[in-house]
Formats: C-alpha cells, structure tokens, sequence
C-alpha cells in the first residue's frame, strides 16, 4: 500500500508540473506542441538528475526511487498527448509538423536525460 501511495504522491506532483508547462505556453496559442515537448524533455532531464544522483551517489532506496522515478518523471512526462497531438497534426494535413513533432520529442528526450546526467557529473 505505501508504495501505491508513493507513486500516487509523486505522480500527482509531476502532473501538477505538465498542467502548469501546459498554462505556460496557452498564452501564444501555438500550433506546433511544445507545452508536450517541453514536459517531456524536462521530465527526462529530470530521470537524467536523478537517476545520476540519487542512485549511483547517494543510493536512493526503493522508496524514494517509486515516488521520483516512477510517480514524479512518469507523471511529468506524457506519451499518450504527444502520440494525440502527432495524429491531430496527421489528421490536419501538417505532415511536417507530425514528423518534427516525433523527431523533436525522441531527440530531446535522449537529450535531456543525458543532459540531466551530465549536469550532476559535472557539478
């Protein structure tokens, strides 16, 4: 039960953090999915932090790693719009985009937990 709770604590919170990504960018009324993108990006670059950080320095236990990983970046991070958002851009005749939107969103989550990695290496 404590760890349902722990995933549900954290995925809560990482929610939280894709509708606030997602109110950002409301205000240009972009075409192109970037409240998407940018969640998934930093969810990854966050993966990278902690992962790097708290598992291979400071040993992070089973716990810890359920509510950060798995509630927090999984929570965060969000598969099922970015695949509805690539269909409507599809569906819309803006292959273009649908194609930039996969590439962006692949690229950038690689990039971004090597960055996150990275970033607690280096400091």
């Amino acid at each position: 039960m404590k760890d349902i709770a722990l995933v549900f604590l954290g995925g809560g919170l990482g929610s939280v953090s894709r509708l606030l990504v997602g109110k950002f960018y409301k205000i240009w009324q972009l075409s192109f999915p970037f409240a998407t993108l940018t969640a998934n990006f930093l969810s990854c670059m966050a993966f990278g932090v902690i992962l790097t950080l708290g598992v291979e320095r400071l040993n992070l236990n089973y716990h810890l790693k359920l509510l950060l990983i798995t509630g927090f970046c999984g929570g965060f991070s969000t598969y099922s719009a970015f695949i509805f958002e690539t269909v409507e851009l599809f569906k819309t005749g803006q292959d273009g985009l649908g194609f930039t939107n996969i590439a962006a969103n692949f690229v950038l989550s690689v990039v971004g937990l090597y960055l996150g990695s990275l970033l607690v290496r280096v400091i």
